[in-house]
């Protein structure tokens, strides 16, 4: 059970679903009907053999980690911060494998820290999850996401005066940002149609409680060789840099997540 934002709020099993979700008799029904005019809950579900049903509810609960499973019945759905609860959500999203990103939909770069202390952890998504990000500096009902939300700039140690700076859509909570960064198409087809580089080049951590793709090794930029500026100008003539130019600032103070987090 999910909302129209992706949340999933319950993983269950049913021998018979729809017997199981009709009417009133599902013991989590007075919490989630109080909130589906604003949440839109929906109802995702997949069939296995009977026999394995307890093996994959578990399987689903520990990948998802649902708000309800595991908490008390209550008349209402816990309260959670807004603003935690926004970051969890992306970061799941934007790990969730499609029949269009089946193999790898978004990497974590790594994390540094910035001149005020604060720990930051670079993140690549493609072009299609930028809607998603969008999506979230732009919430309706939420003004606590959209403070949280920024847009750094920076000129990645370029000449000032021949190129215009790179933006980053950062996402702020607490001692910790989310640097949200596009990267080319290239990037994630290398991944998606090369094993060996699977293999050699990503690994698995979890990052605020959510599993995430990461990078083992920051040599994969220089094997790739990718642009650091594209072939646009501005108005006033200055070159654009690509997202490919602000990893490679960072780069130096940059480290792994995957050893660090797990």
């Amino acid at each position: 059970m999910s909302d129209a934002n992706d949340c999933v709020w319950y993983v269950g099993q049913a021998a018979n679903l729809k017997n199981r979700w009709m009417g009133r008799t599902h013991h989590r029904y007075p919490q989630l009907i109080r909130s589906n005019r604003k949440l839109c809950h929906r109802i995702y579900w997949q069939e296995f053999p009977s026999y394995s049903l307890d093996e994959r509810e578990r399987y689903y609960i520990d990948l998802f980690r649902p708000e309800l499973n595991g908490c008390k019945v209550k008349k209402y759905l816990p309260k959670q911060p807004q603003v935690e609860r926004e970051i969890k959500r992306l970061l799941k999203v934007l790990n969730k494998l499609t029949t269009l990103f089946p193999v790898i939909r978004s990497v974590v770069v790594g994390e540094y820290e910035d001149s005020d202390g604060t720990t930051c952890f670079l993140i690549c998504i493609n072009i299609n999850g930028e809607q998603i990000i969008y999506n979230s500096m732009r919430k309706r009902y939420a003004s606590e996401v959209r403070k949280a939300w920024s847009i750094y700039k920076s000129y990645c140690g370029k000449d000032e005066q021949l190129y215009s700076q790179a933006w980053v859509s950062t996402y702020n909570l607490g001692g910790y940002k989310f640097e949200f960064i596009i990267v080319d198409w290239e990037f994630f087809d290398y991944f998606t149609n090369n094993s060996d580089a699977r293999t050699r080049y990503i690994g698995e951590a979890e990052l605020n409680g959510v599993k995430v793709k990461a990078l083992k090794d920051f040599s994969i930029f220089d094997e790739l060789s990718l642009a650091e500026e594209s072939t646009y100008t501005n108005s006033e003539g200055k070159k654009s840099l690509t997202s490919v130019a602000y990893i490679n600032y960072r780069r130096p103070i940059l480290r792994c997540i995957v050893s660090t987090i797990e």
